[in-house]
């Protein structure tokens, strides 16, 4: 028997060799499973999974990661692209019966530009006219460009929405020990674990990576982006270059949320600035600068939301029982900020317990939704622990990141209201943010810092319990009545209850120790 000497091999050829068989025998698993012809469903799956397969082991080479990062990888690669083709095989036959979702399409989004971009694809016509089209399914053309591009390479005979699958799975995977390697060098080995199993496993963060929208491919380059922006100082031509690359794709793939990426990571790099200035006069022209781009991003802001608000407010109405009993009992001036509030709990796990549904969406709604409702106790804990951050140029970096994560949930909510799709969707753009304030909470935690997380978790319970009380009274699962100003009143005097509980227990605390301490040494 004759033994393959692979430990004669340069370790490029080694991997090279091991990908190739890795995604030649997953590849033949996912063509049996898609539409024929074999080959072309074959052929395509394994060259992209060839070349992603090889990019993340050069990409954990690069970073020289440890076996702990390699299965991180390897987790955050697999568990969407697996979810991706579960989604393709089992959604015609266990969801509901519609054009989307007998085509393997979890959003209707990606099924009508996949859709288009076959027709782009087996047309002559050069697909670059994608981004000047005005009959485009998509907005800003780059993803149905990507699309296009696959399907006039590998298939133009059927849809297969497991070709972008792949390759926004390997996107959001890159992005991984970019990620990492960046909140490692600013804060430390124990922010930048926490942080990246956030990033991996946090349920819409995995369901838009095994779909076939802009956000996954987004979220991995501002990764990358974002590593650029906190080690500026090596290699600082290169490193600007390479930003102003990746930013530019990203405006490619959408113009507002790529330009929303590339101003929060450039007021990052000038905050970060500002702190190293020793001179009044650089400090002074640092915050002035901050200032007129924190003006510019309320005006983009308020651009994008403006046209959509109240019909976001409407649909909102509409789809939630909730919501239509209570714009039945308020004024209509408070119908924007009720709806504001309402997106800002999405995916509204109350609702995902007890709405009746197809199992298959069910769970999903429920996972989605403990996925958001385990963070909020973080991002409130967060939104007020970072001020008391240490040292000053990490407060201040702390600060923006609370500051940037909490205008942009209102601003998303305000946008797509209580939508259950395009609000977390949008939010999840800021997934590596959110990631790294929860890092951050976890190791300040750690740190004897529990109480006030204790208390915040404690008003998120009480939301979430009365709300679950009154979904359960509604649909007649348990018999009573709970009106909604009952369940308000309820929920403000309990989560009052708590916070003023911890605010006279943190006085009290204080006025002893301040007392001890004036006493003389010895005295009684």
């Amino acid at each position: 028997m004759i033994v393959f000497p692979m430990k004669k091999l340069s370790i490029t050829t080694r991997d090279l060799l091991l990908t190739l068989i890795a995604a030649l025998a997953i590849s033949i698993g996912m063509a049996v499973f898609q539409r024929a012809p074999f080959f072309e469903a074959w052929f395509g799956s394994w060259l992209l999974l060839w070349v992603s397969l090889f990019l993340l082991i050069k990409t954990w080479r690069f970073f020289q990661g440890g076996r702990w990062l390699a299965v991180l990888l390897l987790v955050c690669f697999f568990l969407r692209v697996f979810l991706g083709l579960f989604i393709y095989i089992a959604l015609p036959q266990i969801g509901n019966d519609n054009e989307v979702e007998n085509a393997g399409y979890v959003y209707s989004d990606a099924y009508h530009r996949d859709t288009q971009a076959l027709v782009w694809a087996k047309s002559e016509t050069p697909l670059v006219s994608i981004f000047s089209s005005k009959n485009s399914r998509d907005q800003y053309g780059g993803l149905q460009f990507i699309s296009a591009s696959l399907y006039r390479l590998f298939s133009v005979d059927e849809p297969r929405p497991l070709f972008t699958t792949i390759l926004a799975a390997m996107t959001m995977s890159v992005g991984v020990p970019f990620l990492y390697d960046a909140l490692k060098r600013r804060w430390g080995a124990g922010v930048a674990r926490v942080a990246a199993w956030f990033y991996t496993l946090y349920p819409d963060s995995v369901l838009l990576g095994s779909s076939q929208m802009r956000e996954p491919f987004l979220i991995g380059l501002f990764c990358i982006a974002f590593l650029m922006v906190v080690t500026r100082r090596e290699k600082t031509t290169r490193k600007l270059l390479f930003f102003f690359l990746l930013m530019g794709v990203s405006l490619a793939i959408s113009l507002p949320l790529g330009g929303l990426l590339a101003g929060l990571l450039i007021m990052w790099g000038l905050i970060e600035w500002i702190t190293e200035q020793k001179t009044p006069r650089s400090k002074t022209t640092g915050i002035i600068l901050l200032i007129l781009a924190s003006i510019a991003a309320l005006t983009a802001g308020y651009i994008w939301v403006k046209p959509t608000v109240y019909y976001d407010a409407y649909l909102t109405r509409t789809a939630s029982g909730l919501i239509a009993a209570l714009f039945k009992l308020i004024d209509e001036k408070w119908h924007i900020p009720l709806t504001t509030f309402y997106g800002l709990a999405q995916p509204f796990l109350p609702a995902a317990l007890v709405y009746p549904s197809l199992p298959f969406w069910r769970v999903t709604a429920i996972i989605r939704g403990l996925g958001w409702w385990f963070m909020l106790p973080f991002l409130l804990y967060g939104f007020f622990a970072v001020w008391k951050a240490k040292p000053r140029s990490e407060r201040w970096l702390m600060a923006f990141i609370a500051l940037a994560l909490t205008a942009w949930t209102v601003v998303t909510s305000l946008r797509a209201g209580g939508d259950l799709w395009d609000n977390p969707r949008y939010r999840a753009l800021l997934i590596p943010w959110f990631a790294l304030l929860l890092g951050w909470c976890w190791q300040r935690i750690r740190q004897g810092h529990l109480a006030w997380f204790l208390r915040w978790t404690g008003v998120v319970l009480v939301f979430f319990s009365v709300i679950l009380l009154w979904y359960l009274l509604r649909y007649h699962i348990i018999k009573g009545y709970l009106g909604f100003f009952d369940m308000a009143l309820i929920i403000t005097l309990a989560s009052a209850g708590i916070l003023l509980s911890g605010l006279l227990w943190d006085g009290y605390k204080w006025f002893t120790a301040r007392k001890k301490k004036q006493q003389p040494d010895g005295s009684g």
